[in-house]
């Protein structure tokens, strides 16, 4: 069955739950990110359409497919329609940021990729503001707001508000995605509309705004990764394995944030407790150079290149596990390993980082393959459990 919500009962919804008791979590649009005027009359809005159930409809899951060099997985996209025939725009599935974004038919690095804009689609709008926003990587994009028709497998949000990119820099200039669809939390968003999952939920599309992710991992031969959302995918995790974390961060620059009791080595302790910030979109574990001198020195054979980072032999199988309310998780050898650089020897892809704070640890694909990834917006925490 196909479910359809247009942006209007996205604003409807808003106005009933923000009229609704307080133990309701309403989409937190930032202060500075108002919806234009011109757009959107709140005061008009008191129901939401006949034809939209106000009964949630089921999650939904997507499959993600990995890319990256020598066998290695950088990341992971999956298939979003949008415009007046819906093309199928392939996006970075990124809980580090809280944007969605695809190229526009302006920009002049588009190169063959799937653009956004009046010359591919007939109902795109424009929003009445521009935006930019930055990765940790130091890329860039800028461009304008748009809405237009999105479809993520099955439901439609009709005029859903997102970002388009008119110019891009650095990674994003040859990156092997059309746009990029964050999993943050909309009260930081950039373009000053819902994330997409928050839009499907609060419109009933989904029946929470809660995300499940399976990674895959590329060495296994094998492309069973996807990402639920509005629940969890019980068939692909132990339940009585599983754990969860409140997100410790807020703020204007709110992300998924959570505590780690400790980094083992061969089973021995090796740090503290550390502070783990969740990314799917990044392809290593980062960690302040203390850390990443301290545990990289621990494998055998390891090396300290040029840059800072280290490499060890590629036949080495480092055995790190990272421990989250008392329990452990191993992360396989594998994707500790990164890609060659010379005569036998592989980078590790525990990097050190300087502008990570002491302690802190940015976890990436290398440790998320290894478990099950539950981001659960509305009671603001995080579940890790061991994969089946």
């Amino acid at each position: 069955m196909r479910y359809t919500v247009t942006f209007d009962a996205l604003l409807a919804a808003v106005s009933l739950v923000l009229s609704a008791p307080v133990s309701v979590r309403a989409i937190p649009f930032p202060h500075d990110h108002e919806f234009p005027a011109s757009h959107v009359n709140l005061s008009e809005i008191s129901h939401l359409p006949a034809n939209v159930s106000r009964r949630a409809a089921p999650p939904l899951t997507i499959p993600l497919v990995p890319f990256g060099n020598h066998g290695l997985d950088q990341g992971y996209t999956a298939l979003v329609k949008v415009g007046t025939n819906p093309v199928a725009f392939k996006v970075l599935m990124d809980s580090g940021s809280s944007e969605f974004w695809l190229i526009s038919d302006k920009c002049p690095q588009r190169g063959r990729r799937n653009v956004i804009g009046p010359s591919t689609s007939q109902t795109v709008r424009p929003f009445g503001r521009q935006w930019s926003t930055g990765y940790e990587d130091k890329s860039t994009l800028a461009g304008a707001v748009v809405t237009d028709t999105v479809i993520v497998a099955d439901r439609t949000l009709r005029g859903i508000p997102f970002g388009t990119a008119d110019t891009l820099t650095n990674s994003l200039v040859n990156s092997p995605y059309d746009g990029i669809m964050g999993f943050g939390f909309s009260s930081v968003s950039q373009t000053g509309g819902p994330t997409i999952l928050e839009a499907l939920s609060i419109t009933g599309l989904i029946p929470a705004a809660i995300s499940g992710w399976k990674l895959s991992r590329s060495a296994d031969h094998g492309n069973d990764g996807e990402v639920s959302l509005g629940g969890e995918n019980l068939a692909r995790f132990f339940q009585e394995k599983q754990v969860f974390v409140p997100n410790l961060s807020g703020g204007v620059s709110k992300h998924w944030q959570f505590d780690i009791d400790g980094i083992s080595f061969n089973g021995r302790r090796v740090t503290p407790g550390r502070i783990g910030v969740v990314d799917t979109g990044t392809d290593a574990l980062y960690a302040h150079p203390v850390d990443a001198l301290t545990v990289n020195s621990l494998i055998s054979g390891v090396v300290r290149l040029q840059d800072g980072s280290f490499a060890f032999p590629c036949n080495a199988r480092p055995k790190l596990s990272i421990t989250i309310n008392k329990v452990a998780f191993d992360i396989d050898p594998r994707d500790i390993t990164g890609p060659p650089v010379i005569n036998g020897f592989c980078q590790s892809n525990i990097l050190p980082d300087p502008t990570r704070q002491p302690g802190e640890w940015l976890i990436g694909i290398p440790f998320l393959k290894n478990v099950y990834l539950t981001l659960d917006v509305r009671r603001d925490r995080m579940g890790f459990a061991k994969l089946r």
